[in-house]
């Protein structure tokens, strides 16, 4: 054994399962890793005041060794489940940029945009970087871009405090709970209860809410803004007080209302970002790590319903999932497919820093962020209120649909504040009692009869632990899932040497034709075979 492995060895600190949020991201960063930016948000702080940058860089040192979840590298092909490895101690990724005379926000810009270009690769940590640009003697902008599979906002939120409190001096915070801890707490639940209510929760839903028509072949992401008018904020907090709702409640209303119309149904799913941190678990809100999950909301319309009652229970059924929101996304869509394209993300964590004593100050803070949906509505607060920021892939959204959904948006927030006492189908009218899918007829079955089928079925059998499957079985009606199609693809990869993505096995679950597909790739001659794979060597 080398000693640049032993070195390794000794330096790995834990190794535990990921979270089901981080099974996700790891399954689309695995399946478009050409999608510039995709789960690599992007935060920049802009400080005023005088900066000592060699004292912020020697607080974030401190951050870095303070908190697990920052030393984790991804690791999926080694086991049969994917896992992270945190490491004892790792280097800072630290830049220091001058753009002094320049046009700071053409630069910040710029910098987004080459961040987003110079992915990470998640077997290499430390998963994030951090640039810290001069733009006059007391203006700052410190720029956080990580990858999401290890952070959440409100994680972001929570560094960004202890880096402060290392830079004006602290030198002994109390030590927080390791990011393991949350998976240990997740191990301790009931999996099967959990599934069995998201099972009830989805009962009978008539199919998909694909109001968008589903990701892009090749999705180019653009970004808009819209800001809430401060009367207009203010406005809107001052009803979810009066109405006894969230403002996360009439958010996830306003946006119901613009699928179902689009679908024309009255029984729609679409996504919604959890904040997954268990009231149960000590120490939960001053961990750092990924506890965010991305599931669907049901909304059903009851047109003749006060609009206050029907958003109250709303409201109700919401509070209903939150001790379940810890289940993988892919175990609460099981047997439905992909249930909704559109995610909202409504940013409720402090983004303040405790000046009282300090010269510096933390004016603003600018989002970049890209997920794989379609269309992403992200409601952050400001100073002055609050911003719907819109991420959308042009090439399923024009401008003008955009601008369309913005303007409905706008409208619906409007009519349900002016008439809270008015019926439900005053909002939006002429929807249909929408029918449940109808089921498809069953395969006649055959056994695998190629020699590429029958490698391609113990390939499956030793994946999914079961006898060797027919010819005609879809993988993930066998009880597959996405990490799986990439614990496969990866094996082909290397025992045909072939340029294979997991989409191509995803549009291609039955395993005759995927078969079919392989065997059509080492026909054609004109395939390069793929690189040597950069993986680190894991030995234990």
């Amino acid at each position: 054994m080398t000693n640049t492995t032993t070195d390794r060895r000794r330096n790995i600190e834990n190794i535990y399962p990921l979270a089901p949020l981080q099974e996700g991201i790891l399954f689309h960063s695995l399946i478009a890793p050409d999608k510039a930016g995709v789960y690599m948000p992007q935060m920049a702080y802009h400080l005023t005041g005088p900066i000592d940058a060699a004292r912020l860089r020697d607080a974030w040192e401190h951050v870095l060794a303070r908190h697990s979840a920052l030393r984790s590298a991804i690791h999926w092909e080694e086991r049969d489940e994917p896992f992270q490895v945190v490491y004892r101690q790792l280097p800072l990724p630290w830049q220091e940029l001058d753009w002094q005379g320049r046009d700071p926000e053409a630069e910040l810009q710029r910098q987004f945009q080459k961040n987003r270009e110079t992915p990470f690769d998640l077997r290499r940590p430390p998963l994030m970087r951090l640039q810290l640009a001069r733009v006059t003697a007391d203006r700052h902008i410190l720029i956080l871009c990580h990858h999401h599979i290890i952070l959440d906002g409100w994680s972001q939120a929570r560094m960004l405090q202890d880096v402060m409190a290392y830079y004006h001096g602290a030198t002994h915070l109390r030590p927080p709970q390791p990011y393991v801890e949350y998976i240990r707490w997740l191990k301790r639940q009931d999996r099967d209860a959990a599934i069995g209510f998201w099972r009830d929760y989805l009962a009978e839903v008539p199919g998909p809410s694909l109001a968008f028509g589903g990701p892009g072949e090749a999705p180019e992401f653009l970004r808009s803004e819209w800001a809430f008018p401060p009367a207009l904020a203010q406005e809107v907090s001052r009803f979810c007080a009066d109405q006894g709702i969230t403002l996360n409640t009439l958010l996830q209303a306003v946006l119901g209302l613009i699928v179902a119309e689009r679908l024309g149904r009255n029984d729609i799913t679409f996504g919604s970002a959890t904040a997954g941190r268990p009231t149960s678990l000590p120490g939960a809100a001053e961990m750092v790590g990924l506890f965010i999950n991305a599931l669907p909301v049901r909304l059903k319309i009851t047109p003749q319903d006060r609009i206050a009652d029907w958003l109250r229970g709303l409201q109700r059924q919401q509070a209903d999932t939150i001790q379940h929101e810890h289940v993988a996304l892919r175990d609460v869509q099981a047997g439905h497919g992909t249930l909704f394209d559109c995610l909202l993300v409504v940013e409720n964590y402090p983004l303040s820093l405790d000046t009282d004593g300090h010269e510096i100050a933390l004016d603003r803070v600018e989002f970049d962020e890209w997920t794989h949906f379609p269309l992403t509505l992200l409601v952050a607060p400001e100073q002055a209120g609050m911003k719907l920021i819109l991420r959308y892939d042009r090439t399923v959204l024009s401008d003008e649909d955009l601008a369309t959904f913005t303007d409905r948006f706008k409208a619906l927030i409007g009519r349900i504040m002016a008439a809270p006492d008015g019926p439900v189908d005053a909002l939006i009218g002429g929807l249909q009692t929408a029918q449940p899918a109808a089921k498809p007829a069953p395969a006649t079955t055959r056994a695998p009869a190629t020699e590429t089928e029958k490698r391609l079925a113990a390939i499956w059998a030793d994946l999914l632990k079961r006898p060797a499957p027919a010819a005609t079985d879809n993988f993930f009606a066998l009880g597959g899932h996405s990490l799986m199609a990439a614990r496969m693809i990866s094996q082909l990869r290397r025992e045909l040497e072939l340029e294979l993505t997991v989409r191509a096995m995803l549009e291609r679950p039955v395993l005759a034709e995927f078969a079919a597909y392989l065997d059509a790739l080492q026909i054609d001659h004109t395939v390069e075979a793929t690189p040597d794979d950069d993986t680190v060597a894991m030995e234990f």
